[in-house]
């Protein structure tokens, strides 16, 4: 049995760094993707609790990183033009899902990952149990969306 809990929507910046921080490999999918601010548990990696999504991910390089956005949207060009260095990027025409995994957990909501998403709207958030195990299946079984194995 999947355990689950539900999540406010400015909780999913916390969520979302939490998992930067301490997965193996995180899977951000979101049709529209902003370089949104995260919030991070006090550690040792980070000079600033509080960073930008891109700059984390940059500081934190232990961490494999895909991002899937949807195909064709102009808000995802800052994005795109500023990924960090090893940080995959896959554009998919008709997505609409809403899913941070990483191989313990999945957040499912309906927030984008933008401001809005994470500060302005009421947003629908639960964060469950990876049934899985492992970002890559959960996105393929889940989401039908293929992701290489080794992404280094």
């Amino acid at each position: 049995m999947v355990r689950a809990f539900s999540l406010t929507s400015e909780s999913l910046q916390y969520f979302i760094g939490y998992t930067l921080l301490h997965a193996r490999r995180a899977v951000i999918v979101s049709p529209w993707l902003s370089d949104v601010e995260l919030r991070f548990p006090v550690n040792e990696h980070l000079e600033d609790r509080r960073i930008g999504m891109l700059d984390a991910i940059d500081e934190l390089p232990n961490t494999d990183v895909t991002l899937i956005v949807r195909e064709g949207e102009d808000h995802n060009d800052f994005i795109r033009n500023r990924l960090p260095q090893g940080v995959s990027l896959l554009e998919i025409d008709d997505l609409h899902a809403k899913v941070v995994v990483c191989d313990e957990f999945a957040y499912l909501g309906s927030a984008n990952i933008t401001r809005g998403g994470l500060a302005l709207n009421r947003e629908v958030c639960e964060i469950i149990e990876n049934e899985y195990d492992d970002a890559i299946t959960y996105v393929s079984e889940e989401l039908n969306i293929t992701l290489p194995r080794d992404q280094s």
